[in-house]
């Protein structure tokens, strides 16, 4: 599994801490590359340099990264997955939530960009700050991912990739889509997918509308979500009702809407993509297998007209 990241390094810790809570020494927009394996429980870790050797030629190591990985998409016929953790998510909480997906999800690779979220439950403010502050980091990141697509569309296999968030990973997505640097980068998407988006209920629809995607932008709702709840008390004047647990204003036209509230098993969780108990309910694990490998996870959905969103049971 790959890591893009622009978090610091930390060179003498072990793989799993090997970058830390702030951002990368030179600037918050510099991004490392590694690669990463869990093998009998204990993690692997292997910071790529600025070039390597690939198929004789010495090229950019992200390069080869992107070629390698698109290689056994073709030959394994799996489909990628762009992963961005939330808030309360220190480097090995963001490797171990990438890893699970990959575990769980079937003809998955999963490519993990994590930013310096401080991994603790009181630095809900600094995460913010540091979310808001990666937007040129992402952005960075997707350029350089779109080159790649079109420099090397010949060898393009119709396989698909996709870019899903969590929590406050669509905070960072929002700033990215209000800042003028954004141009439609995130088209290249199959889908994209806003997980349990600890950001505003209010007012989403002049940013989601700007979001460009090949098929299908998912926005997932828990009306119970026990976090989300909890992030709506903390101060300041711009905390309104979280769009990830509010069923009401659900009226982007760009946007298709899946209220997994009262879902069988799903409960108050705020994380029921990964978690075992909401998995439980095959109908959720069906969901998002179809939604993180670019399919119309919505098919076979009853849709409500009353909230706008399809209904989960």
């Amino acid at each position: 599994m790959y890591v893009v990241t622009n978090r610091n390094l930390q060179p003498n810790e072990p793989p799993e801490n090997r970058f830390g809570k702030k951002f990368n020494e030179v600037d918050p927009s510099e991004l490392r590359l590694a690669e990463v394996d869990k093998v009998d429980g204990s993690w692997q870790l292997k910071i790529l340099s600025d070039r390597e050797t690939y198929e004789g030629q010495e090229i950019f190591a992200s390069e080869a990264a992107f070629l390698k990985t698109q290689k056994r998409m073709c030959d394994n016929s799996t489909n990628c997955l762009v992963f961005c953790h939330g808030y309360n998510t220190d480097f090995k909480g963001a490797l171990e939530a990438a890893w699970t997906i990959q575990e769980i999800y079937q003809d998955l690779e999963v490519v993990l960009f994590s930013w310096p979220s401080d991994g603790e439950q009181t630095s809900y403010r600094s995460d913010k700050r540091e979310a808001s502050q990666s937007v040129y980091a992402l952005d960075r990141f997707f350029e350089k991912l779109d080159d790649y697509l079109k420099k090397y569309q010949d060898r393009h296999c119709g396989q698909k990739i996709s870019f899903a968030m969590h929590s406050m990973g669509a905070y960072l997505l929002e700033h990215l889509l209000k800042s003028s640097i954004y141009e439609g980068e995130t088209l290249f998407f199959d889908n994209i997918i806003m997980m349990s988006a600890d950001v505003n209920n209010q007012d989403h629809v002049d940013w989601v509308n700007r979001i460009k995607c090949r098929n299908r932008l998912f926005i997932t709702i828990n009306e119970d979500d026990f976090a989300l709840g909890f992030s709506e008390l903390k101060g300041g004047d711009e905390q309104e009702a979280r769009l990830g647990n509010t069923a009401r204003n659900l009226n982007s036209n760009n946007a298709t809407y899946l209220n997994f509230t009262d879902a069988k098993f799903v409960g108050d969780a705020h994380n029921y993509f990964s978690k075992d108990e909401p998995l439980r309910n095959v109908k959720v694990k069906e969901i998002f297998q179809t939604a993180f490998n670019g399919g119309r996870a919505e098919q076979g959905l009853s849709f409500d007209v009353g909230t706008g969103a399809y209904k989960v049971t």
